[in-house]
């Protein structure tokens, strides 16, 4: 299920060659829908994907959405960054005096939770205190605050966070896969059902023909002749809901990869099947490796945890240090000061209730991962079930197939011979065309509970060699 080895270069360049036939190919298909001629477009399935990837309205949006939730995390990450700031500000006094100032105030927080802050101020206008002062400060909780377990919680929230989101983004764009995917796949169903019910009307027409020569013959009564003709009918009706079936599957095809209105999809068979028989236990260390749920269950535990932390810390008494040094350029003299401040809360009833609400958050949390933890082991076992209970149907559907085949060729024998009726050729007609689809259904529904087993996985885009970078692009 990983992306297929090679060289980056030379991915890149098929990509690009990829990208540039079907861009060719679109216009093609809307210069012909302009012109009047035939509106087609013949696609491979990787290439409706990477169009899907590429162009849809969906992938777009999606990818708008990574770039925003992007900026979470840039915020984030400016905690620790120095800040500065610049003010020039004009007073004017009653009496006529006239002041202009400018102050510089840069600040830097540090980890522990403390903070420094460095402030400039040089009069500019006035004719009092023209002298410029510089003051350094600091400080630092001790107690309620204090560490860098508590201080850095946001930045390693936004962290966790990003994690999620962007693991939510490959779910969206293998969203965006399996809905190409299933559309590709369904226009193509329902052109081989199509064909299932062209050859049927076509057998039920040479046996009507049969059959009147038959009857001229004298080998077959004329009121038989009633059954094989309107058998030929169900046919026809067959036929228009097959046709009509496959223009409903094209059109729910264009929307899916955003194309211009009336262009027919062509689309190309898929190669035949291997047989993949997926492994338990492989599958299930996969799935707690890639899953979004379960990442989400081992955030929320470590969320929990961290509220926890600062709820208990907001218990405890409230003491900083402060220190502060102020230098005047005018008189050469700096000042050094510096200080403890303690605050005792007298009633801190929110703060125990906070404090209760974090401890059943972790309560709650380490249930949710147990929980989580076991419906993905049920998902799992049951999407490694149904991969071998396909590939088996297959088997079994092919093997109906042929002896619906020889049954119907060894009853219509019989009729010639005068053996059977057109009533019992009839239903071995119809036991063939249920055998066939049963047969194109099993086919179907192995290569869907491969995907099923991918969405299960989360390895849906490494099955297609998917990059989240080529999403929207």
């Amino acid at each position: 299920m990983s992306e297929a080895p090679g060289r980056p270069g030379s991915r890149r360049t098929a990509g690009l060659a990829r990208a540039a036939c079907l861009a060719l190919a679109c216009l093609a298909a809307a210069a012909s829908a302009q012109t009047g001629g035939p509106e087609r477009l013949a696609l491979t399935l990787d290439e409706a994907v990477r169009l899907a990837l590429s162009r849809s309205r969906a992938a777009i949006s999606v990818r708008l959405g990574r770039e925003e939730q992007k900026l979470s995390l840039e915020a984030a990450e400016e905690r620790y960054d120095p800040m500065a700031s610049v003010t020039l500000g004009t007073r004017a006094a009653s009496r006529g005096d006239e002041t202009a100032d400018l102050s510089l105030g840069p600040s830097l927080r540090v980890p522990t939770g403390g903070s420094f802050s460095l402030s400039f101020r040089k009069p500019l206008a006035g004719e009092r205190d023209r002298e410029a002062s510089t003051t350094l400060s600091f400080s630092q909780p001790l107690l309620r605050g204090f560490g860098t377990e508590l201080d850095t919680q946001p930045l390693r929230r936004a962290r966790l966070q990003e994690r999620i989101d962007l693991r939510r983004f490959r779910d969206a764009a293998a969203g965006i896969v399996e809905g190409a995917v299933s559309a590709y796949r369904g226009v193509l169903r329902a052109g081989q059902r199509l064909v299932i019910a062209r050859e049927a009307l076509e057998r039920a027409r040479r046996q009507l023909e049969i059959n009147r020569a038959l009857v001229e013959a004298g080998r077959m009564a004329p009121q038989d002749l009633v059954q094989t003709e309107a058998d030929v009918a169900d046919k026809e009706y067959a036929l228009a809901d097959a046709e009509n079936a496959l223009e409903t599957a094209n059109s729910r095809l264009v929307n899916t990869l955003d194309l211009e209105e009336g262009v027919r999809i062509e689309p190309q068979a898929e190669p035949p099947i291997e047989p993949e028989r997926p492994d338990l236990e492989e599958s299930l260390e996969t799935a707690f490796a890639r899953r979004t749920d379960w990442l989400r269950a081992e955030t929320g535990m470590a969320f929990a945890r961290m509220g926890l932390r600062s709820a208990e810390n907001a218990l405890l008494p409230d003491l900083s240090l402060s220190a502060e040094a102020a230098h005047r350029s005018g008189r050469d003299l700096t000042l050094w000061s510096g200080g403890l401040n303690l605050t005792v809360p007298l009633q801190n009833d929110e703060e125990r209730r906070q404090l209760t609400r974090a401890r059943n958050g972790l309560r709650r949390a380490e249930m949710a991962i147990a929980e989580t933890r076991q419906s993905i082991r049920i998902e799992v076992r049951q999407a490694v079930h149904d991969v071998a209970v396909a590939l088996r149907q297959i088997d079994l559907a092919g093997q109906a197939r042929a002896l619906a085949e020889r049954k119907l060729d060894v009853e219509r024998r019989k009729l010639q011979l005068g053996l059977s009726s057109a009533f019992q050729l009839g239903r071995f007609e119809d036991d063939l065309v249920n055998a066939q689809r049963r047969e194109l259904d099993a086919v179907a529904r192995y290569r869907d509970s491969l995907g099923a087993l991918d969405r299960t996985l989360g390895t849906t885009l490494d099955r297609w060699g998917i990059s989240v970078e080529q999403v929207g692009r």
